[in-house]
């Protein structure tokens, strides 16, 4: 059994009581443990953790921090940043640098004499160092700087070289600076060093509040001898006689046997790997220890590794057990004060979690809080047993779903005009962008075409250059480069030559909600009114004309009717293609429905079988009284009845028919509020937000 480096990184996190952190952290949230190198005679443990960005300097301190307060019993830590993106500011590259002062080799007179009372700084895109003395120069370049520049690749710079310069006035103006930014770095580390030096004393304090009721130690077979070498899990690759291993556990499960015996299978996890160790029972004694053994606790394990025939993995079959003393997480806030989680999912959510709902009530008991709400997916399966452990735990339960919410009919045709659609002028438009969000990423080209019955008439084609490199991500899809964009107009000139060139026409995009925002909320940031055209969204005309297809994407339309596309993702191309798609759409539509107008392609929004062509957010609803329960279950069964495609689906409007006694939550970032902030701005999100009676 393996977890990958993100299950591993979220285990370290809840082993050293940093989970709400890493929640709220958006650069901790995608963390990985990439590996961990274990040094047996030094009994160090280099943790590799992987992060998107270089972590800000007082994150790093704090993830620091804990992990060596939490395995000081175990191990002395370093810890080594992988970042993917290694770029960094004047102001990290200053934040990190009495970091890069401490460890072998720069702890001599030199250090601090020199190095200690200054700070290097960005000048024309090299690291400058200001020294007061030319002498000193080539013993930094060859003793010191070397060592400091590979402990900035430590925290996830990109290599760098830094070049000490011969400047006594730049060197005495930044010291001052420097010196009050270190003092007040000083002061923050030592308060965070003092608040997990108090939360760990609090764990040891409580270590015994959590035990079951066997008192006695948690140790089965033999004492463990400190000598014996811990093997790394990451090393076993292959059956072993004997080895020790130790590990925090994160799942225990104990079954009973015909023969009155129990077996006991641990996860346990260092980080390096995971393992699953299997014990079987001998007396009684072993069922009381087997029941003391909790997720959380820290094992020491020795036995034989072995392949298991029914878990097809490695399994160590345990000889001696022992337990390295850490106490559970404790919710420290005041009584009266708790917090009440409202969105949470049981091993009922299908590849959402793996606990269960009496598991999840007990813990909330345990940190005295006084509810929890369920909200598995789409369904009510653990209404029962969260029920029964409420009573048990003295937990009140909010019965509730996270359920999938589609529109009624997603439109067709947005700003509705009564114009013929065969005479009308039509601007097919599309937008490369660096991202999907519409207000945090940028337009990169704008292209269109302009056609009259089915012919290009005109067209427009323009770079606009972002003002930073693009990421290697946006080249390899749009095929556009940072040399293609040099020398490009400015977004602003951009935006309203094509104002001026698709006046009086009707816009069409292939996804046209998406090119639209884009397009309106670039608009917005130069005070340019937004875009009254009428627009044809093909996409969803595609999805309403031919809903036997498995897919619309504009590549695999192209090819069905035989429509030429040179170079999917770059917009030029995707216009024209998009515009014969188009005609030949109108053409359809025309024929088989007498859809003869603009305002008519909306005439069929919501019939037949609408809820499966719209695309689903998240929504939590939640029972707040005996009639809303009795709605709520309404909502579940015809979700999964009627209105069933892929996964159980609510239409708007039946939500709101059945509203009464119900709350609405706007759930995750799958929710239509985070969606809409992202890609539309904040207006968008205030408008839909009034559907709603909380924001979570």
């Amino acid at each position: 059994m393996s977890l990958s480096p993100k299950e591993l990184f979220e285990k370290l996190m809840q082993q050293i009581q940093l989970e709400e952190l890493a929640a709220n952290e958006p650069v901790l949230r995608d963390g990985s443990v990439n590996k961990v190198v274990v040094h047996k005679k030094s009994r160090v443990w280099e943790f590799h953790l992987g992060f998107a960005t270089i972590l800000p300097v007082a994150i790093y301190q704090n993830l620091l921090q804990n992990i060596q307060v939490a395995f000081q019993a175990i191990a002395e830590v370093d810890l080594i940043i992988e970042a993917g993106d290694q770029s960094f500011t004047a102001e990290f590259l200053v934040d990190y640098w009495p970091f890069s002062l401490k460890g072998e080799g720069c702890d001599s007179p030199i250090v601090h004499e020199t190095l200690a009372k200054n700070f290097p700084y960005l000048a024309d895109g090299k690291i400058l160092l200001p020294v007061d003395s030319q002498g000193v120069i080539p013993y930094l370049k060859q003793q010191y700087l070397p060592i400091i520049e590979a402990n900035y690749q430590s925290f996830g710079f990109s290599k760098i070289k830094i070049e000490p310069v011969m400047d006594e006035k730049k060197e005495a103006e930044l010291r001052a600076v420097f010196e009050a930014k270190q003092l007040e770095q000083h002061e923050q580390l030592m308060q965070q060093a003092s608040a997990a030096i108090e939360k760990s004393a609090e764990r040891k304090k409580q270590q015994n509040a959590d035990l079951p009721e066997y008192s006695g130690p948690i140790q089965l077979g033999r004492m463990i001898p400190k000598e014996d070498l811990v093997m790394p899990m990451g090393n076993i690759l292959e059956e072993e006689k004997r080895v020790v291993i130790e590990g925090y556990v994160f799942d225990v499960e104990v079954r009973s046997l015909k023969s009155d015996r129990q077996i006991i299978v641990i996860k346990m996890t260092d980080y390096t790997s995971s393992f699953s160790v299997k014990k079987f029972s001998n007396n009684e004694k072993d069922k009381q220890i087997f029941a003391a053994i909790k997720t959380g606790v820290w094992l020491k394990v020795r036995g034989s590794v072995q392949e298991d025939t029914f878990m097809r993995d490695l399994v160590m079959n345990a000889q001696d057990i022992m337990e390295v003393k850490h106490a559970a997480r404790k919710d420290q806030s005041p009584d009266g004060e708790k917090r009440v989680e409202l969105h949470l999912h049981s091993n009922m959510s299908t590849m959402d979690a793996t606990n269960s709902i009496t598991s999840l009530v007990e813990q909330a008991a345990k940190w005295g809080h006084p509810a929890i709400a369920i909200t598995d997916h789409g369904g009510a399966q653990s209404f029962p047993e969260a029920y029964g452990a409420g009573k048990k735990n003295g937990i009140k339960i909010l019965y509730g779903v996270e359920a999938n919410i589609v529109d009624d009919g997603v439109p067709i045709a947005y700003n509705e005009q009564h114009i013929e659609l065969s005479e009308a002028a039509y601007v097919v438009f599309d937008v490369e962008t660096t991202g999907l969000s519409a207000v945090y990423d940028t337009i990169i080209e704008l292209a269109a075409v302009k056609m009259h019955k089915g012919n290009v008439v005109a067209t427009f084609e323009e770079f606009i250059n972002p003002g930073h490199p693009l990421s290697q991500t946006t080249v390899n899809l749009t095929g556009i480069t940072d040399e293609m964009l040099a020398g490009s107009k400015t977004e602003k000139e951009v935006l309203n030559l094509f104002k001026i060139f698709s006046e009086g026409s009707i816009l069409v995009a292939h996804n046209a909600t998406f090119d639209m925002g884009f397009l309106n909320t670039s608009y917005g940031k130069y005070k340019i009114p937004e875009a009254v055209n009428p627009v044809i969204d093909t996409l969803e005309l595609s999805r309403f004309l031919h809903p036997e297809f498995k897919s619309h994407r504009l590549n695999v339309l192209a090819k069905k009717f035989n429509v030429n596309l040179e170079q999917h993702h770059r917009a030029v191309y995707d216009s024209e293609t998009t515009g014969y798609l188009c005609w030949v759409f109108l053409k359809d539509a025309k024929e088989r429905y007498n859809m003869l107008y603009h305002d008519e392609l909306n005439q069929h929004i919501g019939e037949g079988d609408a809820y499966k062509r719209a695309r689903p957010f998240h929504a939590i609803v939640m029972a707040q009284t005996q009639a809303g329960l009795k709605n709520l279950f309404k909502l579940i069964s015809m979700s999964n009845i009627n209105y069933f495609y892929r996964v159980p689906r609510i239409p708007r409007s039946q939500l709101t028919k059945l509203r009464e006694g119900i709350i609405v939550g706007s759930a995750c970032s799958n929710g239509e509020i985070f969606q809409a902030m992202m890609q539309k701005g904040i207006e968008e999100a205030k408008n839909r937000a009034k559907f709603y009676d909380y924001i979570e």
